[in-house]
């Protein structure tokens, strides 16, 4: 039998100076060529073009196993046909429409998906080859202590730092 992950967050006795509880508003940290800024609600990650798929997947990987129910929202123009090689893909299909002699498909990435996940950081890494930088967002329920998670669970990553951290005016 397959053991359930609790749902509920894990306890972090670890604390970072300037997060003032409930009144965050965002928490940005990174190195030179990341930078992920996180809300209640919504992550945004940046890359630029010296980033490995390696460290793009671990990036993933550690939002997913800080809040598997975290999600991507991609559109994709495609023939019909091609629609099920993406849901194969571990993507799931929200909407669809014709455009321009093609499809306008729009699918939702789950993180909960180890191979929706593995086929977002490919897909990532490939759009990155042909751009200077990327930007992605992806929507989360993560609160402060998930935050603070997430910071602790990327800071091996190579000169990983908390770049800014913006609290409610008081």
């Amino acid at each position: 039998m397959l053991k359930k992950e609790s749902s509920f967050p894990e306890k972090t006795d670890t604390k970072i100076p300037g997060i003032i509880p409930q009144n965050l508003v965002s928490f940005e940290m990174g190195n030179e060529n990341i930078t992920l800024v996180c809300t209640y609600g919504k992550i945004s990650l940046v890359l630029n073009k010296n980033v490995t798929d390696y460290y793009i997947g671990r990036i993933l990987k550690g939002i997913s196993d800080v809040d598997n129910s975290t999600s991507h929202e991609m559109e994709i123009l495609c023939d019909f046909d091609e629609i099920p090689g993406y849901q194969t893909m571990g993507y799931t299909l929200v909407t669809y429409g014709r455009y321009n002699g093609k499809y306008r498909v729009t699918f939702n990435i789950p993180f909960s998906s180890e191979k929706a996940l593995y086929n977002l950081t490919v897909s990532f890494f490939k759009e990155l080859e042909k751009q200077k930088s990327l930007k992605k967002d992806f929507y989360w329920n993560g609160k402060d202590s998930d935050i603070v998670r997430l910071f602790f669970k990327l800071k091996d990553i190579e000169n990983w730092d908390v770049k800014l951290i913006k609290n409610k005016e008081q």
